[in-house]
């Protein structure tokens, strides 16, 4: 496994003019997810915003009974001549003179005091609640941003073609809808609260500091050009050791989620060791990885953290220099560095935002990323809503080729292909499907059989010629129209881990009790469903573990036939089922067959005898087509493998 190599990148795009910038655009479609919630972002910030000033009143107040109340005459002149804050503290108390009864004594050192406390503490109640609020609304933002995300990638998922899911695993698509869409939320509450919360209450720590003590306020920001290169030159390190990081972990989480969905293979061959081997060697890999972007983080904070104890102590030093020469009161230091230290808490997370803001940014590139990738099989704005069909099949000179993977297109461009080309599965096959026939596809593997019953439901478009229903083209009609009337039970059946009934119901959620009893009973799964302990009501476990194959299989066939449709597809329907229960399946099948046009695929020729034709393939080329007595009789390809299996089931 290439651990750090997306999948998702693969393809080339072709486009004129200098390449847009990914970044800047992902960005922008990622603010149109947020913008419908500014109202809450600007109420998280506001609240962040007291949360952060609101400290600084603390600071002042020291400063104001240092220098006013328990301060010599020399400090309290000098704060009355150059302290805004001090004016504006002394203006408070003046007016709360008259507002308050006179057992306070406002005008007396112990009644400002008193008042100063009393107020103070209003404001941290004050304080106190803004906490919850800017967690609190932060945080319904981001989640209310993800949660539209994540369920616009998951629609635009589900209407990607088979392709895209041929050529990806599952954990790697996984971990696009999870992981990333996880990381792209804190840019929500890093970039669209922080940064304005943080730049409001430096704006209000520089206005008051500068008000106090031009020269110390000057001295504080002797490092800030230092924390503004450390964010450049760490920041774009950051940015793409997070990006392999989350690759690397959309590779990692798709080889584990293959190897536990597979366990029995790996059981089978005794492999556990070989596989626990292979997994701590991409474990480490991505350990490695991770660390690296651990050290980058780490730099960038320990850097951060140093350049903010140097500030304090040259503000520290500055400041008892201007004192000695009695340039500054002693409540104007103390003040000083207790507001610097709140200064440099927003920078400090200015710093921090940084990593975790290109961590975002790489996540949202990801993420949109996907959303670029349009299905190769794509329903017309004007397209036709099928009623209920006859369910004639015409296949008109149709070649088929496995798309390379769903193409990209930017700005309206189309995707690239690939120089090498597809190599072709189906060639020039011509067959007309009647109401109501059984048709059965026959011939070794790699005949393109199942390539054919795949075109039916326009899983894939033809390379050339067309598929046409009822003498319309599939490429002009309702894919949910077309795909409603269609039922498949394909050679893999496939269970979700719900119960009995919810698979059952899967593909008609509101059939009636009886009719959900009905097909049961026709498809022969009706008595064992309720020997179950809890009946229909039973969990099957992950893809119906608890069924055994003939089980799983017979429950897919009552699934289809539940839906009624009227094109019936059987890819190997009875291949997992003993002879007994193939024999039950097979009277099921006659009767339910009736009425429908039913394409069977069949390797066993014992089980299509009856059919109404039989389409003989090999290589994708139609080499003849009859019934079972007229194949037969031609002594070509059918009769070889008809006498072939005749013979091994004859020595078995």
């Amino acid at each position: 496994m290439q651990i750090g190599t997306s999948k998702f990148n693969k393809l080339q795009v072709w486009h004129e003019g200098p390449p847009p910038d990914p970044a800047r655009k992902s960005l922008r479609r990622f603010l149109r997810y947020v913008y419908p919630y500014m109202g809450l972002i600007t109420g998280a910030t506001f609240c962040g915003v007291l949360k952060f000033i609101m400290p600084s009143t603390m600071a002042l107040s020291v400063k104001y009974l240092t220098d006013r109340l328990a301060g010599d005459k020399l400090s309290a002149a000098h704060a009355t001549r150059s302290d805004a804050v001090a004016n504006v503290l002394d203006r408070y108390t003046a007016w709360m003179t008259h507002q308050l009864p006179a057992s306070w004594h406002i005008e007396g050192q112990w009644g400002t005091f008193n008042v100063l406390m009393v107020t103070l503490a209003v404001l941290y109640a004050i304080w106190g609640v803004s906490l919850y609020f800017r967690s609190y609304l932060s945080q319904l933002a981001g989640h209310r941003v993800i949660l539209d995300l994540r369920t616009d990638l998951y629609q635009h998922i589900t209407r990607m073609g088979h392709s895209f899911f041929q050529t990806r695993q599952s954990g790697g698509i996984v971990s696009r809808l999870m992981s990333d869409i996880a990381l792209a939320q804190n840019f929500v509450g890093s970039a669209m609260t922080n940064i304005w919360m943080d730049l409001a209450t430096c704006i209000f720590y520089f206005y008051v500091l500068f008000s106090m003590d031009l020269p110390l306020a000057l001295a504080s920001l002797i490092v800030f050009p230092f924390y503004i290169l450390s964010m450049r030159t760490l920041g774009v390190r950051s940015k793409k050791s997070s990006r392999a990081v989350q690759e690397a972990m959309e590779e990692f989480s798709g080889d584990v989620q293959e190897r536990v969905s597979g366990f029995h293979v790996v059981k089978a061959f005794a492999a556990e060791q070989r596989e626990a081997r292979s997994f701590f060697g991409n474990a480490r890999q991505l350990f490695h990885l991770t660390m690296q972007n651990v050290k980058t983080t780490a730099l960038a904070n320990t850097i951060v953290q140093w350049l903010t104890q140097m500030a304090t102590l040259g503000l520290i030093w500055f400041g008892g220099y201007r004192l000695y020469l009695g340039y500054t009161s002693p409540g104007t230091v103390v003040a000083f560095i207790m507001l610097v230290r709140e200064l440099y808490m927003p920078i400090n997370r200015i710093s921090e935002m940084n990593t975790i803001l290109h961590n975002s940014l790489a996540a949202i590139e990801r993420v949109f990323e996907v959303f670029d990738i349009h299905p190769d099989v794509r329903e017309k704005p004007n397209a036709i809503r099928l009623t209920r069909l006859q369910g004639r099949m015409t296949f008109e000179n149709v070649s088929f080729a496995y798309p390379l993977g769903e193409g990209v297109a930017i700005d309206g461009a189309p995707a690239a292909t690939d120089a090498a080309s597809p190599r072709m599965v189906l060639h020039g096959i011509s067959l007309d499907i009647q109401p109501g026939e059984i048709i059965a596809l026959v011939g070794p593997s790699g005949a393109g059989k199942t390539t054919i019953v795949q075109l039916v439901p326009r899983f894939f478009d033809p390379s050339g010629g067309r598929v046409l229903i009822d003498g319309i083209d599939l490429r002009d009609v309702n894919l949910r129209s077309l795909r409603s009337q269609i039922g498949m039970v394909a050679q893999e059946t496939l269970l979700f881990s719900g119960t009995a009934r919810d698979n059952l119901l899967y593909g008609r959620p509101d059939a009636t009790e009886e009719e959900l009893i009905a097909a049961s009973r026709a498809a022969r799964v009706h008595d064992f469903l309720a020997e179950l302990p809890d009946g229909y009501d039973t969990l099957l476990g992950e893809r119906g573990a608890k069924l055994s194959g003939g089980q799983k299989q017979r429950v897919a066939i009552a699934r289809a036939f539940l839906c009624n449709p009227r094109i019936l597809i059987l890819d190997e329907a009875t291949s997992a089922l003993d002879s007994e229960s193939e024999q039950l399946i097979q009277d099921a099948l006659a009767r339910l067959m009736k009425n429908r046009t039913n394409i069977v695929i069949a390797h066993r020729l014992s089980t299509i005898l009856n059919a109404d034709r039989i389409v003989v393939l090999d290589q994708g080329r139609v080499l003849d087509v009859g019934n079972h007595v007229e194949l037969l009789a031609r002594g070509g390809l059918y009769a070889r493998l008809y006498h072939t299996q005749f013979r091994t089931a004859k020595a078995g």
